[in-house]
């Protein structure tokens, strides 16, 4: 449990781990569309934790895009606690092939590649590093 759960149980960072851990084994196992559902669940919860350690509420909405580019902005501001967690590829994700990703991929018949789905884990691992792990690093979770 980290320092960010809420009053509901939702715990961001958490569920960032769990997803990220899954959607390894999917890949593992050749299952593209799942490893990859769960890899833009891994970047939401991370930019979501990123969010809420900023401004100390949860943050809504599964649009990545949008979810990323309000990350940047409160990030951005003089003081910021978050500016150290949104490195090349967490910043990035805006105009990454995981901005592609939406909840309702979980209904689509298999769309992914295996390859794209290796890219989307890649993604969602490398955001990771650079946010939910740096920050039991640095203590704040």
């Amino acid at each position: 449990m980290s320092r960010l759960r809420t009053s509901n149980g939702d715990d961001y960072p958490e569920a960032a781990h769990k997803h990220l851990l899954d959607a390894q084994t999917l890949l593992g196992e050749q299952r593209a569309d799942g490893a990859a559902y769960l890899s833009g669940y891994v970047v939401e919860c991370a930019l979501k934790s990123c969010w809420q350690l900023e401004t100390g509420q949860p943050r809504r909405g599964h649009d990545l895009r949008k979810l990323a580019q309000a990350v940047s902005a409160v990030a951005t501001v003089a003081g910021a606690k978050t500016a150290r967690y949104l490195k090349t590829v967490t910043s990035s994700v805006s105009s990454s092939a995981i901005a592609a990703w939406t909840p309702e991929m979980r209904y689509w018949a298999p769309t992914m590649t295996s390859g794209d789905a290796m890219a989307w884990c890649q993604i969602a691992d490398n955001v990771f590093q650079e946010t939910v792990a740096q920050m039991r690093l640095d203590g704040v979770l």
